[in-house]
């Protein structure tokens, strides 16, 4: 759980810059001055909620994956039972995730300057419910992101430990993971883009 939460943190921390500029080149009307200050746009809320989110996250896949053992036994399900609990880790995660992004989204695109400006407005147009507007249109991006970032991850690892007889170290393991987020993220993208607008 540390672990996962962690790396989710460090990661999102690290492409922060860019998720600023892709949110702002999806987003209408919005000009991408590039400043120091651009590029911190939103990183309050990511920073804070990038760690529960993450916690929740691999807790829930974890658990899935345990479930699915029993419910799916067999190695020719193996896939599938990577799948499902990538999706069933990212949904636990949106509870946490959904608003992160409503709240980061919104700094990012100008609609709010800050997160002390950002959540008062937003509780008191919406309540606590606002944290949750676009929910079903971020879950149909992150579950099956996070389903395929999962499923692939696991499927390179397996291809990795056939082709070369060990199973990957921890830096090839992270390139693996690396390449499995990239291309589930190349599929997902249409998604993406509709989502932010």
């Amino acid at each position: 759980m540390i672990a996962g939460a962690s790396a989710r943190g460090i990661a999102q921390t690290v492409l922060h810059p860019i998720d600023v500029m892709r949110t702002r080149l999806q987003a209408k009307g919005i000009t991408s001055a590039l400043t120091l200050e651009t590029f911190l746009k939103g990183v309050v809320p990511q920073i804070v909620l990038a760690l529960p989110a993450g916690a929740v996250q691999f807790v829930a896949f974890e658990f899935c994956k345990e479930k699915l053992r029993d419910l799916m036994p067999g190695e020719n399900l193996q896939a599938a039972r990577d799948l499902v609990a990538g999706a069933g880790g990212a949904l636990a995660a949106s509870v946490v995730r959904v608003p992160q992004e409503v709240l980061k989204q919104r700094i990012q695109a100008d609609i709010y300057p800050n997160i002390m400006t950002a959540l008062p407005t937003l509780f008191r147009q919406d309540g606590p419910m606002g944290l949750y507007t676009g929910y079903t249109a971020t879950i149909s991006r992150d579950v099956p992101w996070n389903a395929l970032s999962f499923l692939f991850h696991a499927q390179f690892k397996r291809l990795f430990a056939r082709f070369q007889g060990r199973t990957p170290n921890n830096d090839e393991n992270l390139a693996l993971a690396s390449f499995s987020g990239s291309v589930a993220a190349v599929i997902m993208t249409p998604v993406d883009v509709v989502k932010t607008r």
